[in-house]
């Protein structure tokens, strides 16, 4: 009667770990696709400012030939579109940032301590990579990159020579 009770007592603690294990597991995964809808979701608050005002996809998009130094140049100063547009592309580039910066902390290595990961991180990267293309986003990163944190620096020195020899499509932003 003992041996029973021993083995069945071992049968419930091992269906129980199996269950912790997969209730975990099942949570992480949630908690990925939460992070990620997270993002998504600011992505999409930027998204609004730009269909709100449309003008400054305009300005973006027109601007989009132009070299890193004219957004530079004191004659740009004047332009009321030049502060919304690097406000548009500032608000973007933290998101960046941030979601580069959650990726650096889940993606090295599985760790059941570390955050759970992004989905997709590298479909994100291409897209971060083909927005950093337009030379105000070049031009910030260049000169402005003290303001960012070291995921988005990091990133943006990693691909630099890719992105500068990409050519810029003005119809994407």
């Amino acid at each position: 009667m003992d041996e029973a009770k021993l083995y069945w007592t071992i049968v419930v603690g091992v269906l129980s770990a199996g269950w912790v294990v997969i209730a975990f597991i099942r949570d992480r995964i949630s908690e990925s696709v939460n992070r990620t809808s997270a993002m998504v979701n600011r992505l999409m608050e930027g998204d609004m400012l730009t269909i709100e005002h449309p003008e400054i996809q305009k300005y973006i998009s027109q601007n989009a030939h132009r070299g890193v130094d004219y957004f530079r140049n004191e004659s740009v100063l004047g332009e009321e579109l030049f502060y919304k547009a690097k406000t548009a592309v500032y608000r973007q580039l933290n998101l960046f940032d941030e979601m580069l910066s959650t990726s650096s902390r889940t993606s090295r290595g599985y760790s059941f301590l570390k955050p759970p990961a992004l989905i997709e991180i590298s479909d994100w990267e291409t897209y971060i990579r083909v927005k950093l293309r337009h030379p105000l986003y070049r031009s910030i990163l260049i000169h402005e990159r003290k303001l960012f944190g070291a995921s988005l620096r990091d990133f943006w020195d990693k691909y630099k020579r890719e992105i500068e020899s990409s050519p810029v499509d003005p119809f994407i932003w």
